[in-house]
């Protein structure tokens, strides 16, 4: 008999990265993929290559500097984080670990695309739930689990629509949960989240024995290429994931960017600023477009064309496509009419929200 693999992954297709070049153009304003529009800080630059001469070396790292450096930070405790090449492996670690063949995962319907994905591989079964208008429902969410259920995995604020559960929901949803049922918190966008009724994950983790939060150095710190990510939990599910973990889970250089990255506090703060800035703008100027911006705590925003605007946003792709600018246009049809921006540089969003408004009064 020829091998095969599991049995779910025959449904599973591949994940729809953000495009990145364009015919004809050599430098594409690229605002697909929610990279950092300012990059790294130069300290983590700096730091990162220091590390060259020695990369023929195997990375055994001392990844308890790097947890103390983001603990002084964030005011957290060290023993509870546990690294990764990407909070994607993580995520996928942590799914494997307690989910496996006649259990779910229970999501939502609209919201990371690899999170059906995760639970496949593990041999559990994604359940997807509906949303409210690409708001997560707490009442869905609590509605599909059962006896079966060992993990509900949100994201926090969510991508793709840049939405956000509220402390309160956050925390009416975990209660509602057995103590065999593992809520795993996606917080890729937390430092961006600034609206006052937002609440870390980690708080949770502190409180509560089956909290998961994972977190990335891809976004505010722009690390997306040097793959780091990191999570926060109960000291005995951290050692668990450190022992089944990467035998070196994060490599020279994105360890020493990365402790130079949470130090540098200037950067992140320009950074911060320059995205509150372009969201604000962004937001204004495509609703005075008579186009529907959902409302983003994260560093782009999701936008609906509808029919009154008098185009569509496959014709709306297509248009900033010939002009040299690619947002994220996703082939699922609840976001047939949607496409999302990512904040870019300034001379790049001004370009942007130039050619959009040209073509809608077209």
């Amino acid at each position: 008999m020829a091998i095969s693999p599991k049995q779910a992954l025959a449904s599973v297709g591949y994940y729809m990265v953000g495009i990145s070049k364009l015919p004809g153009w050599d430098k594409p304003i690229k605002l697909s993929s929610n990279e950092s529009a300012l990059g790294m800080s130069p300290m983590a630059i700096e730091a990162a290559q220091q590390t060259m001469p020695d990369s023929h070396l195997y990375p055994e790292v001392d990844t308890e500097t790097l947890a103390e450096v983001i603990a002084e930070r964030y005011q957290l405790d060290p023993a509870r984080m546990a690294f990764g090449p990407g909070s994607d492996e993580i995520l996928q670690r942590v799914v494997n670990t307690f989910s496996g063949p006649g259990e779910e995962l229970v999501h939502s319907k609209n919201a990371y695309m690899q999170f059906p994905i995760y639970a496949k591989l593990a041999g559990a079964t994604p359940v997807a739930v509906e949303d409210r208008d690409f708001h997560y429902d707490v009442d869905n969410l609590l509605a599909a689990v059962n006896e079966n259920t060992r993990i509900v995995l949100i994201a926090n604020p969510d991508n793709p629509s840049g939405t956000h559960l509220s402390a309160q929901q956050v925390r009416r949803l975990h209660a509602g949960l057995a103590d065999n049922v593992l809520l795993i918190i996606d917080a890729a966008y937390e430092e961006f989240a600034n609206s006052p009724d937002y609440e870390s994950g980690t708080r949770l983790v502190e409180e509560f024995d089956n909290v998961v939060v994972t977190r990335t150095f891809s976004k505010v710190y722009g690390m997306a290429g040097l793959r780091l990510g990191w999570c926060y939990g109960p000291e005995w599910v951290i050692d668990i994931l450190t022992k089944i973990g990467p035998s070196f889970p994060v490599n020279t250089a994105s360890f020493a960017a990365g402790i130079a990255a949470v130090r540098d506090v200037d950067h992140v703060d320009t950074v911060l600023a320059h995205n509150q800035k372009w969201i604000a703008e962004m937001s204004a100027r495509f609703t005075a477009f008579g186009l529907r911006v959902y409302p983003s705590q994260t560093n782009f925003i999701l936008v609906e064309f509808p029919h009154e605007c008098g185009k569509t946003a496959d014709e709306v792709n297509t248009c900033l496509n010939r002009n040299g600018i690619i947002p994220r246009q996703f082939a699922v049809e609840d976001f047939n009419n949607k496409l999302r921006f990512t904040v870019g540089q300034d001379w790049e969003m001004e370009k942007m929200i130039e050619v959009l408004g040209e073509f809608l009064k077209s």
